[in-house]
């Protein structure tokens, strides 16, 4: 790695010691970052798998339904009778702060503002494929909420993953071989100048 082209001085020196304590400080804050980060991408996963399951069970019941009530009323029915369902949805949006990433976690909230004046003569079965969507919904926004926090996560641990590759890679290694540089110098003048005072006290005793 190339060293930084400054002069070698001891206030240099000073310099590049600092930015190295400061370095090594930074590399280990990044270091623990990146492992909560990892953590919280892998818990987050696991929960992503758990809403998949339960979003597949909830879409298995909710054709299930659909099957029998088109049974029983005819598919078409069915489909004209769902245009007149009136529900009200409302998104509530709640931001948590994660190693200062503000993390969105959504929630969704039905609402049904009165009771729907029947078009068609509809059975049980068609009420009981209303009770089943109601929940699909929730897991949809539920499943979106959690892929978002992983992008979220992924993309700062590149962010961080990057840092730390620029500190151990490049600007580490560039300052311990300045500071090497630096003290091996001042070193050698250090004996430079005590040789040139012994050879001057000679000549002039």
């Amino acid at each position: 790695m190339p060293r930084i082209d400054i002069a070698p001085t001891k206030s240099n020196l000073r310099k590049v010691k600092a930015d190295l304590e400061f370095a090594y400080e930074g590399f280990e804050l990044l270091n623990q970052k990146r492992e909560i980060l990892v953590i919280e991408i892998v818990k987050t996963i696991k929960s992503i798998k758990e809403a998949e399951e339960k979003l597949n069970k909830n879409l298995e019941e909710l054709y299930a339904g659909y099957r029998a009530a088109a049974v029983d009323s005819g598919a078409e029915v069915i489909a004209l009778k769902s245009f007149s369902e009136s529900v009200i949805y409302k998104v509530n949006t709640a931001w948590t702060k994660l190693m200062g990433i503000a993390v969105p976690d959504h929630t969704v909230e039905t609402e049904t503002p009165g009771l729907n004046t029947p078009l068609f003569r509809t059975r049980a079965s068609y009420d009981m494929l209303r009770e089943c969507s109601a929940p699909v919904l929730k897991v949809v926004v539920d499943y979106a909420s959690l892929a978002k926090k992983v992008f979220l996560l992924s993309a700062e641990l590149k962010k961080v993953q990057r840092r730390v590759n620029a500190l151990e890679k490049i600007f580490i290694p560039a300052r311990e071989e300045t500071k090497k540089y630096i003290s091996d110098r001042l070193e050698e003048m250090e004996r430079e100048e005590i040789f040139i005072k012994k050879l001057i006290g000679r000549r002039s005793s």
